[in-house]
């Protein structure tokens, strides 16, 4: 492999796992952040949030003087063969992401092309973005220069971990320009072809997907659909469990053993967060109305994994009568255990749904120290603070921290007794035992252990064994 020389513009959670991976492979990176407080930490080798590894691959790839930050774009693509964008793309009012830094960047691009350059879509988009962004940089370079040799556009939806992005299931590039999908997998080929720095076992090599540009920019959109469609089924099939006296986590564990079905992703409980699943759906559902298509499972997906918060709020008002004044401790705040990422957090919601009936709501995660305003939490130092003096608990995130918790010394903290387990972590009748009134998600209310034998699927790490 020829290094290729890269210009990654955006470090947030997605960019800085690109820049410090691409680097540490073996290309010239160069990193374009603008926001200055985020770019003197990556400087200085910080990671901007924590994602495990993400903080070696960094201080190692700028010693070596393969990755180098900067705040100005222009420096950025000089000389660059292949740009990675990955600007935020929030959610807006209508379901779609705002593409404001997108069009900010494809006049930066346009400004700056001095040579041709393969433009790679890492950000989460809208289905179309590609043709769009491609539009957007001919109008802006004008008629003496808009042919496609000069520029090309590729999406690259996969990959925004460490691990993933080194290690990844499959690499999917979808263009429709062969050239360029044939530089992107050179700059891919290292995690192709599984030979990287440091690696002691070679892994397998990873399938490359080479399609066309809407489905490549499609393919994430439906795998991610999937995933949170997969969940809330689980969740609705949780609900039917409360009714019929059924334990949701012995039902999830048989269909599991389906190898049609799998186990991943069919845990009952808070349902999902974080910034792909919510917007990646909400996005498609936007884009099918567009045609006049309603996309009903979708939108299904989208209501009961809404319904889910409001299920803790709905079980602890019938528990404690009213909220108007209660003290409740909600743990676990990111959206999800080995992250501090609080974007669309379970936690945070079901702590506003709480405090808007009139709660007190203390917090705590293992990861979050502090909470973007405006936010009438109170964040304790430790799981035994927050719980000091509540009437109940809420687990919001399966950290195993969490779930290794002191049962007994979290009740003593407790006026009240009651234990909502929004992500079915621990044994009920450990809990029970505590001195608790334990409740979950599809799980049987009564004292006894279920009699059956299911081999259950593996509990987080660290965490309760599940009865």
């Amino acid at each position: 492999m020829l290094p290729k020389r890269i210009c990654v513009i955006g470090n947030g959670y997605v960019g800085s796992v690109v820049s410090a991976c691409l680097a540490h492979v073996g290309h010239h990176v160069t990193g374009v952040e603008q926001d200055g407080e985020r770019l003197e930490r990556l400087r200085a080798g910080k990671a901007p949030f924590h994602e495990p590894g993400l903080e070696p691959l960094l201080l190692r790839s700028l010693s070596s003087g393969q990755l180098r930050f900067v705040a100005d774009i222009s420096e950025g693509l000089e000389g660059s063969e292949v740009v990675f964008v990955c600007v935020g793309t929030p959610p807006g009012g209508d379901g779609l992401p705002d593409m404001t830094a997108m069009s900010d960047v494809a006049k930066s691009i346009a400004a700056n092309l001095a040579h041709r350059q393969v433009i790679v879509t890492k950000s989460t988009v809208p289905i179309g973005t590609g043709r769009w962004l491609a539009s957007m940089i001919r109008e802006h370079l004008g008629a003496a220069s808009c042919g496609d040799e000069v520029f090309a556009v590729v999406a690259n939806p996969e990959g925004t971990a460490v691990d993933d992005y080194l290690h990844p299931e499959r690499v999917v590039l979808g263009s429709d320009d062969a050239g360029a999908l044939d530089l992107v997998a050179e700059v891919y080929r290292p995690i192709l072809d599984q030979r990287l720095p440091g690696d002691v076992e070679r892994r397998a090599e990873v399938p490359l997907i080479r399609t066309d540009l809407a489905t490549g920019e499609m393919s994430k959109y439906a795998s991610n659909a999937f995933l949170a469609t997969k969940i809330s089924f689980a969740n609705e099939i949780a609900r039917l469990c409360d009714f019929v006296g059924a334990d949701v986590s012995e039902v999830t564990a048989v269909m599991g053993l389906d190898s049609r079905i799998g186990g991943r992703f069919l845990g009952a409980g808070l349902g999902w967060g974080g910034s792909c699943f919510g917007k990646d759906l909400a996005a498609l559902v936007s884009t099918a109305t567009e045609y006049g298509y309603h996309p009903r499972i979708l939108e299904a997906s989208l209501a009961v994994n809404e319904g889910q918060r409001q299920l803790v709020v709905d079980e602890l008002l019938r528990e404690l009568h009213t909220l108007r004044g209660a003290r409740v401790a909600v743990l676990g705040l990111a959206f999800k255990a080995g992250t501090d990422d609080l974007r669309d957090s379970p936690g945070l919601d079901v702590a506003a749904r709480l405090t808007r009936r009139g709660a007190f709501v203390s917090a705590f995660d293992p990861m979050v120290r502090a909470l973007p305003p405006p936010s009438e939490l109170k964040l304790a130092l430790d799981p035994y603070a927050a719980v000091l003096g509540v009437e109940a608990v809420v687990i919001a995130t399966d950290w195993p921290e969490l779930s290794a918790l002191d049962l007994a010394r979290l009740r003593a903290q407790m006026d009240g007794d009651v234990f909502f387990d929004g992500r079915n972590a621990f044994r009920a009748d450990l809990v029970r035992a505590a001195g608790f009134r334990y409740l979950a998600v599809g799980r049987p209310r009564a004292g006894a252990s279920p009699s059956s034998s299911v081999a259950l699927l593996p509990a987080p790490s660290g965490a309760a064994s599940r009865p």
